[in-house]
């Protein structure tokens, strides 16, 4: 630089500093990762990422503070107790010193307890004994991270166990596993290609969930509870439970979900983790996938309700604006993701095979009113005041010009939320639903019961415009999958047939026969798990045409009936054809045109006898 040019060095001292400000940006901002998924970065407290002046000012000040009074960054203390807030004892630690999730808290009079999160520079912990912290008690940093007598790899894995009595070991040398273990790391990780087959017809075909895949499943709670989330995430644990016995299944539950669990098919042979309280949920979902890890093989872990993590987060976020640490709305998505990426980007599959699988349960925003908000029709002048887009305001006007009132069945027709029902696209406001986009932006699917299919008679009422698998999305060289070979050779149309009946003023009658048939092979209200043979059976059959006419022909009984009677001559047509795809995922061309052979006459005999 000695010998340089003055205008030189000044050139490179630029491209120095926008080197560094692109490197800052990139600590920052969501990572590119393979195999078709995105890590979003934890984004902790700097003065960098913070925006308003406020906040900078605010920030300075701490940091003064903290140079004062003699702590640097390597300093045990996290700060005093600045609030109490529910279950969460808020720390606010010293500037930089921000503690990792899990990390343990010991209380200047001897209580202990677990950060479960951080957001704005406070620490949001969990007390697990001792006396209750108060205001302005000294804290810091206890020895090591949380840690839980779990069961070891090589354990019966079977069995029900209470988060509240594991907790309270925790914290006083009783060894065990770590909770809040750190992700793998994706030079560990390799691409999904083995499929969890879960015996639901309409999830298997289309949003199958790979073994290391993270899959979200969404359901308003005004679901009849047979039509519900944990309806389906039962049926789908029974299919893994049949046609998977080697994937270890962990779920983490109430107690009220632990007596279902404890009476279903599926309860014998899977880890139940009960949690009794927003703050044990966390450390349970935490928990069950370490356990899942240290398994080794194929593990699915099931989390029943993600509701209590957002309940945490809205508290922690009311503490942070009490306490003047106010952040943008687009910050604010930032940090929603980092809080739950630490669960969902526990799912994996490892290089030797290994995976974790998740399967989240997450409440949806209902389409219908409730309370004093519900009624029978609605004014237009109801979804004036609240506020509804234009869009929608004009296919309201031209049913009302027309002399058809606005009652809560034709609002679920028009996929119109009614007035009162708080959903993001009526009077919630985008809000209402954010936290649900930052869910669905992390995941690598999700699935969505609708109230409209389930009032139609839809079983499951999976909507198959907002259900979708991301594995394998966009990607070439690496061609990750989440299901099998036969199942993708008899489903590449099928989101195109359904979708082309989905416009009822374009679509073609021979259009909505098609879709009908397909329909009527996703229609599933016997629970029992159906084997990817007999899947592909009915989907090619569908796809193919083959059911046009017989079920256009058919009401909703009669249709079921032909459907068994169907599998039931294929399987005595061709004995080993069905087993035979289901144990190998494949379907060959030979293999297709036997099992098209094989339907075509059978709805030949059936014709011949209903005509």
């Amino acid at each position: 630089w000695t010998r340089t040019p003055r205008r030189d060095v000044h050139m490179r001292a630029r491209v120095l500093l926008l080197l560094l400000a692109v490197a800052h940006c990139h600590q920052l901002t969501p990572s590119v990762r393979p195999f078709g998924r995105v890590a979003p970065v934890r984004v902790r407290l700097s003065p960098l990422a913070i925006a308003s002046d406020a906040e900078s000012t605010a920030f300075e000040a701490r940091r003064e503070a903290a140079v004062a009074s003699g702590l640097d960054e390597d300093a045990t203390s996290l700060g005093s107790v600045v609030r109490r807030e529910g279950e969460l004892v808020v720390l606010e630690p010293p500037v930089g010193c921000e503690p990792a999730d899990g990390s343990l808290v010991a209380f200047a009079d001897g209580g202990v307890g677990a950060v479960l999160f951080c957001r704005v520079g406070l620490a949001f912990a969990t007390q697990l004994s001792g006396p209750a912290a108060v205001l302005g008690e000294a804290a810091s940093r206890g020895a090591g991270n949380l840690t839980l007598p779990l069961p070891a790899p090589d354990e019966a894995w079977a069995g029900e166990m209470s988060v509240r009595s594991l907790l309270a070991t925790a914290g006083r040398g009783g060894g065990g596993g770590a909770v809040f273990e750190e992700r793998v790391p994706q030079a560990r990780r390799v691409p999904i290609g083995k499929p969890l087959h879960t015996g639901v017809t309409a999830v298997d075909a289309l949003a199958p969930i790979g073994r290391g895949q993270s899959m979200l499943l969404l359901a308003p709670e005004t679901l009849p509870s047979a039509s519900g989330s944990a309806a389906l995430a039962s049926r789908m644990l029974s299919g893994a439970a049949q046609f998977a016995p080697e994937v270890k299944r962990v779920v983490v539950t109430t107690a009220e979900g632990a007596e279902a669990a404890q009476r279903s098919e599926w309860g014998d042979g899977s880890r139940l983790l009960v949690a009794e309280s927003d703050a044990e949920l966390v450390v349970a979902a935490q928990a069950a996938c370490s356990m899942a890890q240290r398994a080794g093989g194929d593990a699915l872990v099931v989390v029943d309700d993600l509701a209590p993590l957002l309940r945490l987060w809205r508290a922690a976020v009311r503490v942070g604006e009490e306490l003047g640490r106010v952040v943008r709305p687009e910050e604010e998505g930032s940090m929603l993701r980092g809080f739950y990426s630490c669960l969902t980007e526990r799912a994996h599959r490892r290089l030797g095979g290994e995976s974790v699988t998740l399967l989240l349960l997450q409440p949806s925003p209902s389409v219908r009113a409730s309370g004093a908000a519900a009624s029978d029709a609605f004014a237009l002048g109801d979804f004036e005041a609240a506020g509804f887009s234009q869009r929608a305001l004009g296919r309201l006007r031209a049913l009302e010009a027309k002399g058809i009132a606005l009652t809560p069945p034709v609002l679920e027709k028009l996929g119109i939320p009614a007035p009162g029902s708080g959903h993001p696209r009526a009077d919630g406001g985008r809000a209402a639903g954010a936290h649900v986009e930052e869910l669905t932006s992390l995941v690598d699917g999700h699935i969505e019961l609708s109230e409209p299919l389930a009032a139609a008679g839809r079983s499951p009422p999976i909507d198959p415009t907002q259900s979708l698998t991301r594995i394998g999305v966009g990607s070439t060289k690496l061609r990750p999958t989440a299901s099998s070979a036969a199942m993708r050779a008899v489903t590449r149309a099928l989101r195109l047939e359904l979708a082309s009946a989905a416009d009822p003023v374009a679509c073609e009658p021979a259009q909505r026969i098609r879709a009908d048939a397909c329909i009527s092979v996703l229609q599933q209200p016997d629970t029992t798990p159906v084997s990817l043979g007999e899947q592909v059976a009915l989907l090619s059959a569908a796809t193919d045409g083959l059911l046009d006419e017989a079920v256009h022909t058919r009401d909703a009984a009669a249709t079921d009936q032909l459907l068994r009677d169907l599998l039931a001559a294929v399987s005595a047509a061709a004995p080993e054809l069905l087993p035979k795809v289901s144990r190998s995922g494949e379907l060959t061309e030979a293999q297709a045109a036997e099992l098209r052979g094989h339907t075509r006459e059978f709805l030949a005999r059936e014709e011949g006898q209903t005509g």
